[in-house]
């Protein structure tokens, strides 16, 4: 097959791979199209980034804070975009550990993107996501925590996503090139950002860089109900997909019949942030659920899903320049971005 055939092919099947999930996508956009910041200003921290502020009337922290997110433009017309998802733990009712609010600082703790200017082409245009809204980027309700029958938990996380991802896109239409990555709350945010992605931009190559926010849950119906119930997440699953109920890792099943979208995943074998602090699993138990479910996504999707694993119970990246049999992990992550034949899939 010619190069011009197999671009084709490609796109064809990009193109049906989207008709399968777009209605789901199209109600969301059209349920929060509505909202835009209504003001910015220059970051005070980071020279050449701007913040963008949103209405408290249309999305705000979990506790009621304002939100915004950052840009640096480095040309505005460049094909080239990063996106970093700011980790910040969870809240649900029983369990209060999430960030509740944005700060000036955000662009730089949320910086993995901001860490490639020396390694990449400098025609890349940046956005900072930060976190607070208590739900890895995907809750739609309000909670009424404390049960007084006064509001105190907005989990507007959808919003959130759904808005800033529109406003990108109206800034940067023409993108063709995406590296989207978080850690943490942003890793698991990352599974829901691609999907809306790769609808505003249904021709760009998509790479997901996924650190220490794997999309497990204890695999028990109660937990998966309390999370439902407090977040309402089965309203963005996807269809027919009977793993996807319960662990939102298998959300990127079908994202990776797209030959266009590549995602990696770093994590510790043991993470005790995740598996023992939030999710209250055993660190063995969390490691097999880790594995077993990673490696179905490997099996099936060998070429575009890749796992960079270590020993131990460290959560995000302690160490970038960390080494597995010769393979350090900033080696990995530019092989990814590059397509090179060496991007593996590396357990320690």
């Amino acid at each position: 097959m010619n190069t011009t055939s197999l671009r084709t092919s490609v796109l064809v099947l990009i193109c049906i791979i989207g008709a399968s999930t777009a209605w789901s996508q199209q109600h969301i956009m059209d349920k929060y199209s509505h909202i835009k910041p209504v003001r910015n200003s220059e970051n005070p921290v980071m020279k050449g980034w701007q913040d963008y502020f949103f209405s408290n009337d249309d999305c705000q922290c979990v506790q009621g804070d304002q939100y915004f997110i950052s840009l640096k433009e480095t040309d505005p017309k460049g094909e080239n975009l990063m996106i970093s998802l700011q980790g910040g733990g969870a809240c649900w009712p029983g369990l209060e550990r999430c960030k509740t609010d944005v700060t000036e600082n955000d662009v730089t703790t949320a910086g993995f993107t901001i860490q490639l200017d020396d390694r990449l082409d400098s025609d890349w245009n940046q956005v900072v996501i930060p976190y607070c809204d208590g739900s890895i980027y995907m809750g739609d309700t309000h909670q009424d925590y404390d049960r007084n029958k006064q509001i105190d938990h907005w989990h507007d996380g959808l919003k959130i996503s759904v808005a800033s991802l529109q406003f990108i896109h109206t800034r940067y239409p023409d993108v063709k090139k995406i590296f989207l990555t978080g850690c943490s709350a942003g890793g698991y945010g990352t599974i829901l950002h691609t999907r809306l992605l790769r609808y505003l931009y249904p021709g760009a190559a998509i790479y997901v860089l996924n650190e220490s926010g794997p999309g497990l849950f204890r695999p028990e119906a109660d937990f998966w109900q309390m999370i439902d119930t407090s977040w309402h997440l089965s309203q963005l699953m996807p269809e027919n997909c009977e793993k996807c109920e319960g662990q939102l890792i298998y959300w990127y099943d079908d994202l990776l019949n797209d030959p266009a979208i590549k995602i990696g995943l770093y994590s510790a074998y043991q993470d005790q942030v995740i598996g023992q602090a939030f999710l209250r699993m055993s660190p063995e138990d969390y490691q097999s659920l880790l594995l077993s479910s990673t490696a179905y996504l490997q099996n099936r999707h060998p070429d575009t899903f890749k796992r960079f694993f270590i020993n131990g119970s460290s959560h995000c990246v302690q160490d970038r320049d960390y080494q597995i049999r010769g393979i350090t992990y900033w080696d990995w992550v530019l092989a990814f971005l590059h397509d090179d034949d060496s991007w593996a899939d590396v357990l320690e």
